[in-house]
């Protein structure tokens, strides 16, 4: 059965030397089951910040630049997707974030611990750098050996990866990506309050 899964799954692709999409319907309950077993990549967008920068009076605490931030649906949304994580026994083998505060609050407010900073889920617009976008692709292509790898990233990191991407990636939305195949393969896109509901 759990062969039969895996190859349903790798059936689904994503070509990025080519920028094509393929579908097949996956209900998120499969993706969960799959997400259970480990092996996949949870490349998330942080929760809802927005663009209004906040100033020393309403700056969140260590938000000490003075960043974009979580609104409060946004600091919600991050603790329930936490929550739900736990609750669907998840197993997250390594959280990796952009080191900007609304993905670092992200984290935070979902109750990951040990979160690693990383450089290349920094990029914030589309206009990447070749050497970052291959950095990037690179690490989508690395299977974990055990749970799954959470990134939490911005809009321009996922576009530039999945550039036919429809509709447009929204803030807290994630997109599970098996790296197994030669190609990266995209099985699901999950809002960040859709996870409660299973």
């Amino acid at each position: 059965m759990v062969r039969l899964f895996k190859l349903l799954l790798c059936a689904l692709t994503l070509s990025v030397g080519s920028n094509s999409v393929s579908s097949q319907d996956l209900s998120i309950e499969q993706v969960i089951v799959a997400l259970q077993e480990g092996g996949y990549i949870i490349f998330m967008r942080h929760a809802i910040a927005p663009e209004e920068l906040p100033t020393k009076a309403t700056a969140d605490e260590g938000n000490d630049r003075l960043e974009r931030q979580l609104n409060a649906q946004g600091k919600r949304d991050a603790a329930n997707f936490g929550e739900s994580i736990r609750r669907l026994n998840i197993p997250l083998s390594s959280i990796e974030s952009s080191p900007t505060f609304r993905t670092r609050e992200t984290a935070r407010l979902a109750g990951f611990t040990n979160v690693i900073l990383r450089e290349f889920l920094l990029q914030e617009t589309s206009e990447m750098p070749e050497a970052i976008v291959s950095r990037l692709r690179s690490e989508l292509n690395i299977r974990p050996e055990s749970g799954n790898r959470l990134f939490v990233s911005h809009s321009g990191n996922i576009m530039a990866i999945f550039p036919d991407l429809f509709p447009y990636i929204e803030q807290g939305e994630a997109l599970i990506v098996d790296p197994s195949g030669a190609d990266i393969a995209l099985l699901a896109r999950i809002l960040i309050t859709e996870w409660e509901n299973y």
